[in-house]
Formats: C-alpha cells, structure tokens, sequence
C-alpha cells in the first residue's frame, strides 16, 4: 500500500483472545479468528488498526498491543449488550478512522457506533438471524413436545416459543437497522448475500473469506488415526443446530455399525443441577430423553468446551464431521474440518453449499431428514477410497478458500475500495 495510511476501527461484540490477558479478562474460546485476522491486518504497511471491544471492566481502557490500538468499553448497566455513548464518542475521537469496521449485526452496541460515525461504515455479515428466523424450532412441531411419556416436554416447547418472543424476535428489528446503516458489506456466501440485497439493497458488497484459527492448519485428517465410526457435531446448544436429527441418523446405523459414537461440542447436560434451567425446561432436555429412548446413552458423548487445539484434535480424529444445522451462512465447523482433510456430511443450507462441491468435497443431505443422512454416513464408514478422496479434494479446496495471505490482500482490496469512495 502506498500514500496516507488507512485507519480501520474494528467492533468486536468479545475482548479479543490476544488481549485478554492483559485487561485482566477471562480468555473466550471464540474469536481466535479474529485475533488471527487482525494481527496480520496489522503487519500491512500503510494500515492503522484498531479494536473497540465490549468488555467487564469497569473503565475505558486503551492498550496498544503488536502494532494495534485497543479499547476496552465498559456494558451499560441496564444493558450488558450496549456501551455507554460518551465512551462510544470517546473511542471515536481518539481513533478517527478512515473506516468503521463492525463486526456482526446484532448487538445494540454496534448499533450505537454506526448511529455515532457519519464516515465510511462496512459491515462484516456473521449469521443473519432475519434469515434464521423460519428455523428456530428446528423443524420440530407440536407434535414433537406432546408425549405422555415425557409430560414435561410440553413445558419445554412453551420455554422455546417464551425464548423466540422474549429474546429473539426483538433481535430482528435491531438487526435490520443495523444493516441498514452500512455503505459497505462484507459477506462470504451467496446466501448472506442475498440477505445484504434484500436488507440493505444500496450498500455495496465485497465478498472476502475469512482465516480459520491455527490449529486446523497445522493438523491433517488420516483414516488410519481416526476413531472408527466415530462423529463429530460441533455445536448442540439450540434446536437450531439440529443435532437431534444427528441422534435419530445415529439410531438408524447403530445396528450396523455398533461401535458408532457420536460426539457433541458444548457442555455435558447430564452434568448439570437437576435444579438448573436446561436440565427443567431447556432443549437439552428433549435431546437427552430423546438419545435416552432411543437407547443411545452409551454412544453419544458431549465434549465439554473445547478451546481451539482440542477441537482440531477432537474433529482429526473423527471419521465424519457432520453439520446437522436446519440454518447456516458459513459455518466454521465445516471449514476447519474441510482444511485438515476430515470427511463431512453437511445439510444443504444456507450458504454451505458456497464452500463444498457435493460428492467431491462433501457429501450433502436434505436438512431435517436422518434417513439421507445415516445413508451418507454409512457410505463413508464402508468406502474409505471414498473418504480419502473427500478428504484430499476438500483439503485442496479449503486451503485456497481460507489462504490468510490471500485472505488479507482481498480486505486491504476492500478497505482501498471503500476509502475510494465518499461517505453517504
């Protein structure tokens, strides 16, 4: 680059993991791709960076760190998810970017800062939940919660429907006007672009990939050194991410395959109080007594929190990733398994059909139907030609996809072509 320096003030809804440490805060196990991005955004000559992250602290601090300048905002009181104006108006002063950078669009704290900067404001598409909107309930009905087995199922629908009116629907509005307000938008995938025109039709896209986190280019996938039969899902937090249909696809193989295991990211339900929310009301709920009746305790294994290292060795280790979500945009499980070479089975939703080939890359099934799915898992248990040769083409492909080198070149491009032209 050459000329003046571009500024770039990025928004991050976490304190990034590179910092944490030194603002007292305890390390996330999200963000590291952001860590990663931004510590090589900041070896660009003719760019100045900077990170505005909602933080627990009590003051506005402000670290400089590895060539880039870092605000720590105290959560508003009455809304953890918001900062405090004067603090916004603060961080802007004393940076004054070039551009505004946000990452996300659903917090009202990023809201306030594209409200508070009449500059240049780029947004970078995460998920967009307007578009998640139809598949909350993950494709589970009425029907689903009214079992005489399990009375208590019936209260754990009223819960999700409660959530989705109280926490998430309120959400959308915000979401809308967030786009909204961006001149720039920053996606991944033809279904978050779609999304942009329809939220934002005037704001101009730039598509850029993002970098993965280290771990998963450093590990690659062998079918000698994996767990045979074994399964990986890398989230089961919400009914969202389908993994019930992985249980159900699991039971129609088990008889054929009874050394199958399937292994869920996130926190052990069974662990839980018997007193606490999820064990009473939450969708962990459903989901045990469904792995329970379907006589799979003994199969299904949750993983606990994984940080960065120990989920590219959980999924290297995996004969199948599967991604069970009803709704994605660019989900990173599959893109961290397509890098080390780990065959997937991933619904055909969203905009993951962006990042894989189906029979080449991965092997695709409808979202919601377990019967497509345990047939795509037990073609790749019985054929590891098959495997192997979705393991290399999927390795091939996610190494250009997600090259940082490259990755960077195509956001400095993008940064230049905002900086071109004049604020609206």
């Amino acid at each position: 680059m050459t000329g003046k320096p571009i500024s770039v003030l990025w928004t991050s809804n976490i304190v990034l993991p590179a910092v944490a440490a030194r603002l007292g805060v305890p390390e996330t196990p999200f963000g590291g791709w952001l860590s990663v991005t931004t510590r090589r955004l900041a070896q660009v000559e003719g760019l100045r960076l900077g990170v505005a992250m909602r933080a627990p602290v009590k003051n506005l601090q402000h670290v400089r760190q590895d060539g880039i300048d870092y605000y720590a905002i105290p959560q508003s009181k009455g809304n953890s998810y918001d900062i405090g104006q004067a603090d916004c108006d603060r961080v802007l002063s004393d940076f004054a970017p070039d551009i505004l950078h946000v990452e996300g669009t659903e917090m009202a704290y990023t809201r306030r800062f594209l409200s508070s900067w009449s500059g240049r404001r780029l947004i970078s598409l995460q998920g967009v939940i307007n578009g998640y909107k139809p598949y909350q309930f993950g494709h589970l009905s009425a029907g689903d919660f009214i079992n005489l087995r399990h009375p208590q199922h019936l209260v754990v629908g009223l819960a999700l429907l409660a959530n989705n009116l109280v926490k998430f629907l309120p959400r959308l509005r915000g979401e809308r006007e967030t786009i909204a307000m961006a001149n720039h938008i920053l996606g991944r995938t033809i279904w978050d672009r779609a999304q942009a025109n329809w939220l934002n039709p005037e704001a101009r896209y730039h598509h850029c990939p993002r970098i993965l986190r280290d771990p998963f280019y450093e590990k690659r996938w062998s079918r000698t050194d994996c767990e045979p039969f074994s399964i990986f899902v890398g989230n089961g937090a919400s009914a969202l991410k389908g993994v019930h249909f992985a249980v159900r696809a699991l039971a129609q193989i088990h008889h054929k395959f009874p050394d199958a295991k399937l292994y869920i990211a996130g926190r052990n339900p069974w662990s839980l109080s018997r007193l606490s929310a999820q064990r009473l009301v939450g969708y962990s709920v459903y989901l045990m007594d469904l792995i329970s009746d379907l006589g799979l305790r003994d199969h299904v294994v949750f993983t606990g929190q994984l940080d960065a290292e120990s989920m590219a060795e959980r999924m290297r280790r995996s004969h199948v990733v599967v991604l069970s979500s009803l709704i994605e945009n660019s989900p990173n499980t599959l893109a961290e398994a397509m890098l080390m070479g780990v065959p997937a089975v991933p619904s055909y939703v969203g905009g993951v059909p962006s990042m894989a080939q189906d029979g080449k890359e991965a092997l695709f099934y409808r979202a919601g139907d377990p019967a497509m799915l345990a047939w795509q898992l037990q073609r790749i248990f019985e054929d590891d030609s098959l495997a192997g040769n979705l393991s290399q083409a999927a390795h091939l492909r996610a190494s250009a996809t997600h090259d940082p080198d490259r990755i960077i070149q195509t956001l400095v491009d993008a940064y230049q072509t905002v900086v071109a032209r004049q604020p609206e």
